[in-house]
Protein backbone atom coordinates (compact mmCIF):
# COMPACT_ATOMS: atom_id res chain seq x y z
CA UNK A 1 0.00 0.00 0.00
CA UNK A 2 1.61 3.60 -0.58
CA UNK A 3 -0.33 7.02 -0.22
CA UNK A 4 -1.98 8.43 2.97
CA UNK A 5 -4.40 10.59 3.49
CA UNK A 6 -1.97 13.68 5.04
CA UNK A 7 -2.50 16.58 7.62
CA UNK A 8 -0.96 19.52 6.51
CA UNK A 9 0.95 20.67 10.48
CA UNK A 10 0.76 24.12 11.94
CA UNK A 11 3.99 25.21 10.68
CA UNK A 12 5.20 28.56 12.39
CA UNK A 13 5.26 30.88 9.01
CA UNK A 14 1.18 30.73 9.14
CA UNK A 15 -0.79 33.51 11.57
CA UNK A 16 -1.16 31.68 14.68
CA UNK A 17 -4.74 30.21 15.09
CA UNK A 18 -5.65 32.55 11.64
CA UNK A 19 -8.33 31.47 9.48
CA UNK A 20 -8.36 28.25 7.10
CA UNK A 21 -7.68 29.52 3.94
CA UNK A 22 -3.92 30.04 4.09
CA UNK A 23 -3.27 26.84 5.62
CA UNK A 24 -5.54 25.29 2.89
CA UNK A 25 -3.35 27.34 0.28
CA UNK A 26 -0.05 25.35 1.70
CA UNK A 27 -1.65 22.29 1.72
CA UNK A 28 -3.27 21.69 -1.48
CA UNK A 29 0.31 21.65 -4.02
CA UNK A 30 1.62 18.90 -1.44
CA UNK A 31 -1.21 16.66 -1.86
CA UNK A 32 -2.64 16.97 2.05
CA UNK A 33 -6.49 16.06 2.77
CA UNK A 34 -6.79 17.50 6.22
CA UNK A 35 -5.13 21.36 7.85
CA UNK A 36 -4.24 21.21 11.48
CA UNK A 37 -5.60 24.03 13.36
CA UNK A 38 -4.60 25.06 17.25
CA UNK A 39 -7.48 25.02 19.79
CA UNK A 40 -4.99 25.31 22.39
CA UNK A 41 -5.65 27.68 25.58
CA UNK A 42 -4.15 30.89 25.79
CA UNK A 43 -0.70 30.16 25.34
CA UNK A 44 1.53 33.10 25.15
CA UNK A 45 1.80 37.05 26.06
CA UNK A 46 0.60 38.16 23.02
CA UNK A 47 -2.27 36.26 23.39
CA UNK A 48 -2.74 37.58 26.77
CA UNK A 49 -2.84 41.09 25.51
CA UNK A 50 -5.34 40.67 22.67
CA UNK A 51 -7.83 38.52 25.13
CA UNK A 52 -7.40 39.82 27.96
CA UNK A 53 -7.22 36.38 29.43
CA UNK A 54 -4.29 34.34 31.63
CA UNK A 55 -2.10 31.95 30.20
CA UNK A 56 -3.39 28.24 30.19
CA UNK A 57 -7.38 29.91 30.00
CA UNK A 58 -9.94 28.59 27.80
CA UNK A 59 -10.92 30.93 25.14
CA UNK A 60 -14.00 32.65 25.21
CA UNK A 61 -16.14 33.55 22.42
CA UNK A 62 -14.64 37.19 22.77
CA UNK A 63 -10.96 35.61 22.17
CA UNK A 64 -11.99 33.27 19.56
CA UNK A 65 -12.92 36.08 17.44
CA UNK A 66 -9.58 38.04 18.03
CA UNK A 67 -7.39 35.48 17.49
CA UNK A 68 -9.09 33.63 14.65
CA UNK A 69 -9.93 34.93 11.30
CA UNK A 70 -13.07 33.86 9.18
CA UNK A 71 -12.42 33.41 5.65
CA UNK A 72 -15.36 33.87 3.13
CA UNK A 73 -16.19 31.10 0.21
CA UNK A 74 -14.39 27.96 2.07
CA UNK A 75 -14.32 25.01 -0.62
CA UNK A 76 -17.13 22.27 -0.18
CA UNK A 77 -13.41 20.03 0.15
CA UNK A 78 -11.64 21.72 2.95
CA UNK A 79 -11.30 19.81 6.02
CA UNK A 80 -9.71 20.16 9.17
CA UNK A 81 -7.97 19.06 12.59
CA UNK A 82 -8.53 20.44 15.97
CA UNK A 83 -5.31 20.11 17.62
CA UNK A 84 -6.68 21.06 21.07
CA UNK A 85 -4.31 21.91 24.51
CA UNK A 86 -1.40 19.48 24.84
CA UNK A 87 -0.91 20.72 28.91
CA UNK A 88 2.96 21.99 28.16
CA UNK A 89 5.02 24.28 30.27
CA UNK A 90 4.99 27.59 28.83
CA UNK A 91 6.08 31.09 30.51
CA UNK A 92 3.93 33.98 31.42
CA UNK A 93 4.36 37.75 31.47
CA UNK A 94 6.44 37.52 34.59
CA UNK A 95 8.52 34.56 33.24
CA UNK A 96 6.92 31.98 35.60
CA UNK A 97 6.02 28.41 34.28
CA UNK A 98 2.72 27.51 33.87
CA UNK A 99 0.91 24.23 32.63
CA UNK A 100 -2.73 24.19 31.86
CA UNK A 101 -4.43 20.90 33.74
CA UNK A 102 -6.80 19.18 31.26
CA UNK A 103 -9.19 17.81 33.92
CA UNK A 104 -11.41 14.77 32.19
CA UNK A 105 -12.19 13.87 35.25
CA UNK A 106 -14.26 17.38 36.22
CA UNK A 107 -17.88 17.11 33.68
CA UNK A 108 -18.04 20.75 34.13
CA UNK A 109 -14.64 21.57 32.90
CA UNK A 110 -15.29 19.11 29.78
CA UNK A 111 -18.70 20.99 28.82
CA UNK A 112 -16.68 24.42 29.12
CA UNK A 113 -14.23 22.57 26.60
CA UNK A 114 -16.83 21.25 23.89
CA UNK A 115 -18.20 24.91 24.04
CA UNK A 116 -14.94 26.64 22.87
CA UNK A 117 -14.63 24.40 20.79
CA UNK A 118 -17.94 24.59 19.13
CA UNK A 119 -16.91 28.74 19.28
CA UNK A 120 -13.93 27.98 17.13
CA UNK A 121 -15.96 25.63 14.95
CA UNK A 122 -18.76 28.05 14.53
CA UNK A 123 -16.09 31.11 14.28
CA UNK A 124 -14.08 29.87 11.76
CA UNK A 125 -17.52 29.07 9.47
CA UNK A 126 -17.34 24.68 9.58
CA UNK A 127 -16.99 22.13 12.32
CA UNK A 128 -13.86 20.33 12.78
CA UNK A 129 -13.59 16.59 11.10
CA UNK A 130 -10.94 15.12 13.64
CA UNK A 131 -10.17 16.91 17.36
CA UNK A 132 -7.48 16.20 18.91
CA UNK A 133 -7.04 15.37 22.66
CA UNK A 134 -4.42 14.33 25.19
CA UNK A 135 -4.55 12.67 28.65
CA UNK A 136 -3.33 14.83 31.37
CA UNK A 137 -2.27 13.60 34.24
CA UNK A 138 -3.10 9.99 36.33
CA UNK A 139 -5.90 11.77 37.91
CA UNK A 140 -7.96 11.52 34.82
CA UNK A 141 -8.60 7.86 35.03
CA UNK A 142 -9.77 6.14 31.09
CA UNK A 143 -13.11 5.72 32.30
CA UNK A 144 -12.92 9.80 32.78
CA UNK A 145 -11.37 10.11 29.39
CA UNK A 146 -13.57 8.14 27.54
CA UNK A 147 -16.50 9.80 28.31
CA UNK A 148 -15.41 12.89 28.01
CA UNK A 149 -14.80 11.72 24.34
CA UNK A 150 -18.48 11.25 23.96
CA UNK A 151 -19.52 14.16 25.24
CA UNK A 152 -17.11 16.40 23.03
CA UNK A 153 -19.08 14.13 19.74
CA UNK A 154 -22.46 14.97 21.37
CA UNK A 155 -21.34 18.35 21.68
CA UNK A 156 -20.75 19.03 18.14
CA UNK A 157 -23.83 16.33 16.54
CA UNK A 158 -26.19 18.93 18.56
CA UNK A 159 -24.52 22.31 17.66
CA UNK A 160 -23.70 21.25 13.96
CA UNK A 161 -25.21 18.15 13.05
CA UNK A 162 -21.94 16.91 12.54
CA UNK A 163 -20.00 13.76 13.95
CA UNK A 164 -16.12 14.74 14.42
CA UNK A 165 -13.36 12.14 14.82
CA UNK A 166 -11.98 12.31 18.21
CA UNK A 167 -9.09 11.28 19.20
CA UNK A 168 -6.23 10.78 21.92
CA UNK A 169 -2.60 11.51 21.30
CA UNK A 170 0.02 9.60 23.65
CA UNK A 171 2.43 11.86 25.55
CA UNK A 172 5.60 10.47 27.02
CA UNK A 173 4.82 12.75 30.13
CA UNK A 174 0.98 12.50 30.72
CA UNK A 175 -1.27 9.45 31.83
CA UNK A 176 -1.31 7.42 28.48
CA UNK A 177 2.19 7.13 26.90
CA UNK A 178 3.13 3.46 26.57
CA UNK A 179 0.88 0.68 24.52
CA UNK A 180 -0.38 -1.05 27.31
CA UNK A 181 -2.06 1.67 28.68
CA UNK A 182 -3.44 2.75 25.42
CA UNK A 183 -4.67 -1.28 25.43
CA UNK A 184 -6.09 -0.61 28.76
CA UNK A 185 -7.56 2.98 27.52
CA UNK A 186 -9.41 1.14 24.28
CA UNK A 187 -10.78 -1.62 26.65
CA UNK A 188 -12.57 0.50 28.58
CA UNK A 189 -13.64 2.91 26.16
CA UNK A 190 -15.26 0.07 24.18
CA UNK A 191 -16.76 -1.48 27.23
CA UNK A 192 -18.36 1.90 28.40
CA UNK A 193 -19.03 3.45 25.16
CA UNK A 194 -18.97 0.77 22.16
CA UNK A 195 -21.43 3.18 20.36
CA UNK A 196 -19.03 5.78 19.48
CA UNK A 197 -16.14 3.33 18.64
CA UNK A 198 -15.55 4.24 15.38
CA UNK A 199 -15.86 7.92 16.25
CA UNK A 200 -12.93 7.53 18.51
CA UNK A 201 -9.63 6.27 18.14
CA UNK A 202 -5.90 6.72 18.85
CA UNK A 203 -3.27 9.41 16.91
CA UNK A 204 -0.80 7.91 17.75
CA UNK A 205 2.57 9.49 17.79
CA UNK A 206 5.89 6.91 17.80
CA UNK A 207 7.97 9.61 18.98
CA UNK A 208 6.77 10.04 22.20
CA UNK A 209 6.30 6.57 22.47
CA UNK A 210 10.00 5.17 21.80
CA UNK A 211 10.49 8.08 24.34
CA UNK A 212 8.52 6.79 26.93
CA UNK A 213 9.41 2.75 25.89
CA UNK A 214 13.04 2.69 24.66
CA UNK A 215 14.25 -0.74 24.32
CA UNK A 216 10.75 -1.95 24.90
CA UNK A 217 9.12 0.03 21.87
CA UNK A 218 8.87 -3.30 19.77
CA UNK A 219 6.54 -5.01 22.11
CA UNK A 220 4.59 -1.96 23.38
CA UNK A 221 3.43 -1.05 19.86
CA UNK A 222 2.46 -4.74 18.98
CA UNK A 223 0.11 -4.04 22.25
CA UNK A 224 -1.63 -1.41 20.89
CA UNK A 225 -4.71 -2.96 19.24
CA UNK A 226 -5.10 -1.71 15.67
CA UNK A 227 -8.61 -0.91 15.43
CA UNK A 228 -7.86 2.04 17.86
CA UNK A 229 -5.19 3.52 15.38
CA UNK A 230 -7.19 6.14 13.36
CA UNK A 231 -3.91 8.50 12.55
CA UNK A 232 -0.35 8.67 13.02
CA UNK A 233 2.20 11.87 13.97
CA UNK A 234 5.36 11.23 12.19
CA UNK A 235 8.30 13.00 13.30
CA UNK A 236 11.67 12.73 15.05
CA UNK A 237 11.38 15.20 17.65
CA UNK A 238 9.85 17.75 15.70
CA UNK A 239 12.40 17.18 12.88
CA UNK A 240 11.79 15.51 9.34
CA UNK A 241 12.31 11.64 10.30
CA UNK A 242 14.78 9.34 8.66
CA UNK A 243 15.79 5.49 8.30
CA UNK A 244 19.17 6.60 10.59
CA UNK A 245 17.04 7.75 13.81
CA UNK A 246 16.35 5.23 16.66
CA UNK A 247 12.86 5.14 16.40
CA UNK A 248 12.66 1.30 14.07
CA UNK A 249 10.29 2.91 11.57
CA UNK A 250 10.29 -0.32 9.47
CA UNK A 251 7.61 -1.21 12.69
CA UNK A 252 5.60 1.97 12.51
CA UNK A 253 5.28 1.01 8.67
CA UNK A 254 4.71 -2.02 8.70
CA UNK A 255 1.90 -1.42 11.64
CA UNK A 256 0.22 1.92 9.32
CA UNK A 257 0.58 -0.66 5.83
CA UNK A 258 -1.93 -3.39 7.93
CA UNK A 259 -4.23 -1.27 8.85
CA UNK A 260 -7.75 -0.64 6.06
CA UNK A 261 -7.92 2.18 4.25
CA UNK A 262 -5.51 5.49 3.48
CA UNK A 263 -4.32 6.40 6.57
CA UNK A 264 -4.19 9.64 8.58
CA UNK A 265 -0.80 10.60 8.67
CA UNK A 266 0.90 14.05 10.28
CA UNK A 267 4.43 15.65 9.74
CA UNK A 268 4.81 16.87 12.44
CA UNK A 269 7.41 19.29 11.67
CA UNK A 270 6.81 23.02 11.72
CA UNK A 271 9.09 24.61 10.00
CA UNK A 272 6.91 25.51 6.37
CA UNK A 273 10.01 24.27 4.40
CA UNK A 274 10.41 20.61 5.29
CA UNK A 275 6.61 19.45 5.25
CA UNK A 276 7.57 17.98 1.59
CA UNK A 277 10.58 16.12 3.35
CA UNK A 278 8.64 14.28 6.28
CA UNK A 279 5.83 13.51 3.52
CA UNK A 280 8.51 12.27 1.06
CA UNK A 281 9.77 9.95 4.05
CA UNK A 282 6.53 8.43 4.75
CA UNK A 283 5.67 8.33 1.27
CA UNK A 284 8.63 5.79 0.66
CA UNK A 285 8.56 3.41 3.61
CA UNK A 286 4.91 3.39 2.73
CA UNK A 287 5.78 1.94 -0.56
CA UNK A 288 8.47 -0.09 0.12
CA UNK A 289 7.92 -3.98 0.15
CA UNK A 290 5.80 -4.98 3.17
CA UNK A 291 8.30 -7.77 3.81
CA UNK A 292 11.13 -5.63 5.21
CA UNK A 293 8.81 -4.19 7.82
CA UNK A 294 8.74 -7.71 8.85
CA UNK A 295 8.94 -7.85 12.91
CA UNK A 296 9.13 -10.13 15.48
CA UNK A 297 5.79 -12.21 16.12
CA UNK A 298 3.50 -11.00 18.60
Amino acid sequence: MSGADYIYPNVTEVAQRGGLLERWRLAGPLGCAYIEIPADFVKNKTEVERTGQEIGSMLSRSSVEHLYRRDADLPSSLRYVLHTEPAIQRRDHHGRQVKAELRWRDPEWVVALGDMLLEIGDFLGIPPDVVEIHPGDRKNTHADIALAIHTLIAAHRNAFGTEPLVLLENHKDQSISTGSQIRAFWAMLTELHSEIAELAGIALDPWHLYAATKEDFARSLRQIPSEALKAFHIHNDLQPPSRADKIPWSQVFSVIGSLPGAPRIKPAVYQRSRVAEAIAFCEAMLAAPQAEYAGPPA
